[in-house]
């Protein structure tokens, strides 16, 4: 369907789709990735991680928590992508040029899908750590977070994840878009003629820029997700306070 003819829905099933297969995908990477970030640098790397989880909980324990993630990266990313072309029409409307009106369109975005699934994600943090294990299920995290620690517990570490998330999603929508014009120019084809592998390509490389620049507040938002013993008073406490901790 040619783009200027899509269709809301396309967008959001689309992106939800697209959450699915690559969250799958990738789990037993995020899994491995979230217990180093909060071990507390008494792990390695993250291949000693992932020769634990291999020895003592078996090839399956990969996917911990997976079926969270799942069900939190549908509406996350479905909200992620309808909005961030909602958004960038309106910009684009008012006269904002291009570029900024992607990279602010896509952390408009960002923040959106955070704030309007934020619990899922922090239960999924939760179950894929040793202290979740006990949890069979969404809804039984869900509330026995809320019992145990209060319902605000279900957004500790929000303000981390959207001063993280507001440039993380703003660069990679911009790099991706900038990277597609690239090859585009390069091939001499149309932007809505790239290959699958052009797009995949311009996405990792996209992804692997934008992560690496906020990664510092992926770790903050990981341990103030996590910890119910150690209580961060900000993003800024928690930032502070593993840097002088941990170096």
């Amino acid at each position: 369907m040619p783009k200027e003819k899509t269709h809301p829905t396309e967008y959001f099933v689309a992106g939800g789709f697209a959450g699915v297969v690559s969250r799958t995908c990738i789990a037993p990477i995020e899994r491995v990735k979230i217990l180093y970030q909060i071990n507390k640098g008494t792990e390695t790397s993250g291949l000693n991680v992932a020769q634990n989880i291999w020895r003592h909980e078996g090839l399956a324990a990969f996917w911990k928590g997976n079926s969270a993630a799942v069900v939190r990266v549908i509406p996350y990313m479905s909200l992620t992508f309808l909005t961030f072309e909602e958004y960038k029409a309106s910009l684009n409307a008012v006269g904002v040029p291009k570029q900024a009106a992607t990279l602010t369109a896509g952390s408009l975005a960002g923040v959106t899908a955070v704030v309007c699934t934020y619990p899922l994600d922090l239960v999924r943090a939760t179950m894929a750590t040793p202290a979740g294990a006990h949890h069979v299920s969404m809804s039984g995290a869900l509330t026995s977070i809320a019992r145990e620690r209060g319902v605000g517990a279900l957004y500790a570490g929000v303000t981390a994840t959207c001063v993280g998330v507001a440039p993380y999603a703003g660069l990679k929508f911009l790099s991706y878009e900038a990277l597609k014009g690239a090859l585009g120019t390069f091939t001499g084809l149309q932007e809505s003629e790239l290959k699958p592998s052009q797009r995949l390509a311009s996405g990792l490389v996209a992804g692997l820029v934008a992560q690496t620049f906020v990664y510092p507040l992926d770790v903050v938002r990981r341990r103030m997700q996590t910890s119910a013993s150690v209580v961060y008073t900000s993003t800024w406490d928690a930032l502070s306070t593993i840097a002088r901790q941990e170096g």
